[in-house]
């Protein structure tokens, strides 16, 4: 079964998340997002790059940054996501063998 993958234009991006082409250049040379191609007019953005760009307009709004500061809080989340799901894992791991401790 093929999935349905869809691609947006810098334009229908811009227009989708209600932003000026000029911001979501600015996202991207931030590298808050990666679209494909090299420049602005063959960029072609995945349409999960839209709630991406929400997240960081979200961001840059609620905690008035500039766009690299975004880009920095957006990794500093990501990592910390990635830290908290390691721990539970972990913790998983933990609990398992201490009770394969008292079992035997």
């Amino acid at each position: 079964m093929s999935e349905t993958r869809y691609i947006l234009t810098l334009t229908e991006i811009s227009e989708s998340a209600h932003l000026s082409v000029e911001s979501v250049i600015a996202i991207v040379e931030c590298g808050i997002v990666e679209p494909l191609g090299d420049k602005p007019e063959q960029w072609r953005f995945e349409t999960d790059m839209v709630c991406l760009i929400h997240r960081a307009c979200r961001l840059q709004s609620d905690l008035e940054l500039d766009w690299p500061a975004v880009a920095l809080a957006m990794e500093l989340i990501d990592n910390l996501q990635g830290l908290r799901e390691e721990n539970q894992r972990l913790r998983r791991q933990l609990t398992a063998l201490t009770e394969l401790d008292w079992q035997n």
